[in-house]
């Protein structure tokens, strides 16, 4: 049996599950990518990028706004784990940054929720998809400006930990004061980040539509 065959036949084993049980495997295997992706850019790779909701997007398109909050909160929760048993590193406020990926979420579902609209036109699409990287950039620069403030004051924040940790001292070299740093420094990060999740998301969905067929 070659690897084509295989491919086709978990394709066809997820298109003939129930629709609860497809959803499940398909969260996890959603999880398990947006690990592998932070593992290869960001460890390996040392791209100063997240890479940790390509997956998540794609689950929005795919499967809603509930299962991507879960497929979210459970990275988060992963996150936490990985850094306690690998770097030996407790530190609450890994947990905190939750609350960047569910507004990620919320705020890609918002237009996403619109996805026979996307297929009007390859312009369209592109405008939407502007639109979620614009909408969920903004919603993660203010909240991860906040959390990484607060982050600083409280705990000293390896360079590993943070991929902006530069950005916001160069900032802060400049006399802006640590808010407004941590803010400032989020902007190209954040936006770039979020340009290449969406669109990537969004190929990621059209392809598991193909794959598996539509919910």
């Amino acid at each position: 049996m070659n690897k084509l065959t295989t491919n086709s036949n978990f394709c066809d084993i997820l298109f003939n599950m129930p629709k609860t049980l497809r959803t499940i495997v398909i969260c996890i295997i959603a999880e398990i990518l947006n690990l592998f992706a932070v593992d290869v850019f960001y460890h390996a790779l040392n791209i100063p990028l997240f890479f940790d909701t390509i997956f998540t997007v794609a689950v929005v398109f795919y499967c809603g706004l509930i299962p991507a909050l879960f497929v979210s909160f459970g990275y988060n929760c992963i996150n936490y784990l990985i850094w306690y048993f690998r770097e030996g590193v407790i530190d609450p406020f890994i947990f905190l940054y939750s609350i960047c990926g569910i507004l990620i979420v919320i705020s890609t579902w918002l237009i996403a929720r619109r996805k026979e609209e996307f297929k009007i036109s390859p312009g369209i699409t592109i405008l939407y998809l502007f639109l979620i990287a614009l909408l969920s950039s903004f919603c993660t620069i203010i909240s991860s400006g906040i959390i990484d403030y607060y982050h600083y004051v409280f705990y000293d924040v390896p360079d590993m930990m943070n991929p902006i940790k530069t950005f916001t001292e160069s900032f802060v070299y400049q006399k802006f004061g640590l808010l407004a740093s941590c803010i400032l420094a989020q902007i190209p990060i954040s936006f770039a980040d979020r340009l290449i999740a969406t669109f990537a998301g969004y190929g990621v969905y059209r392809l598991t539509e193909k794959l598996i067929g539509r919910r």
